[in-house]
């Protein structure tokens, strides 16, 4: 898309010209530019593959409730267009703008950020958990990995054609099964709430080592509350020997503002596994589209293996762990 196109598309908004645009870091499923003016600075998305707006008529609602919850720090605010609704589809694209929040993306290397990204994490929920009424239709997710992407009903099939090798793609498809069968149980049993989703480092705005803004509610939805802890240690693993150290760290750091109950940490190795199966499953669907390669998704195959494998050595120690922090809680 031609800066040319974006122009028209911040002509619904009637910012002054001249604009200033450039491409903003990180995403994936849509287009993201930062955009400044004699207006101020602010952060467009053009969405890509989407031809109901209801998931993004959800997110912006949630973000206006958040944004009167008293956080301590910023969400993203959507900007009303010319005609007053946060969304315009201009040259059959849909897209929203947003005032941006300066600051710098926090790294997972810096260990003040892994802290405060989990404290902010834990208050975001904690926000979240007390809206239970909503105008729109609020997406839900109920774990089934078999009906997770409309593209993706097989799994055995999903795994015959990410490219491992036969003894990899053995074990993925044993892991993958195991884990679709936890899943009722698990969502029978966890208490559930709209979460955010999607936790990673690029997601969270830093200053002086201070979170000042939180960032991408797009994949927000229905789920069960402790997915979202157990979305923050799924990236550990891959670290090797500083995984539990890691885990450790994120998981206090989270319930100290946060306290789940011993169900739920219970339950967090299980989640570990089924997020590694979602995201698998995620990107297999988005191959099928045409929207990622399949060195994309046999990457997400090789990662789902590798939680896989460090939740059998190491879930039980990671329970043990977890049962501290929800003990010094309530202490």
């Amino acid at each position: 898309m031609s800066d040319l196109d974006l122009g028209r598309i911040l002509d619904a908004w009637g910012l002054p010209r001249p604009r200033a645009i450039g491409p903003a870091s990180g995403g994936y499923q849509n287009r993201t530019s930062y955009v400044s003016c004699a207006t101020g600075d602010f952060v467009l998305r053009v969405y890509t593959n989407v031809s109901d707006p209801s998931r993004q008529r959800f997110e912006h609602e949630l973000l206006r409730r958040l944004g009167a919850a008293g956080l301590p720090f910023a969400i993203p605010h959507p900007v009303p267009s010319t005609s007053g609704d946060t969304l315009r589809v201009v040259d059959g694209r849909l897209a929203a703008l947003f005032v941006r929040i300066a600051g710098e993306p926090a790294s997972e290397d810096d260990p003040v950020a892994r802290r405060r990204g989990a404290a902010a994490l834990a208050d975001v929920d904690a926000a979240l958990g007390t809206f239970d009424h909503f105008e729109v239709t609020v997406p839900s997710f109920t774990g089934a990995l078999a009906a997770m992407h409309p593209l993706v009903d097989d799994l055995d099939a999903a795994v015959a054609e990410c490219g491992l090798d036969a003894d990899e793609s053995r074990r993925l498809a044993i892991a993958l099964h195991e884990v679709a069968e936890l899943a009722d149980p698990l969502y029978a049993s966890l208490p559930q709430q709209v979460t955010h989703g999607d936790f990673g480092f690029g997601n969270l705005l830093l200053r002086d080592g201070t979170v000042i803004g939180y960032l991408d509610f797009e994949h927000s939805g229905w789920d069960v509350r402790a997915m979202d802890l157990a979305v923050g240690l799924y990236r550990w693993p891959q670290l090797g020997d500083v995984a539990m150290v890691r885990c450790d760290e994120f998981g206090r750091a989270y319930c100290a503002r946060l306290a789940l109950d011993i169900a739920e940490v219970a339950a967090l190795p299980a989640l570990m596994r089924l997020r590694a199966g979602v995201a698998f499953v995620h990107w297999t669907g988005r191959r099928r589209a045409g929207l990622a390669t399949a060195d994309d998704t046999r990457w997400r195959a090789r990662r789902a293996l590798l939680v896989n494998d460090w939740v059998e050595r190491n879930g039980a120690a990671l329970v043990a762990r977890g049962l501290g922090w929800v003990e010094r809680v309530d202490a």
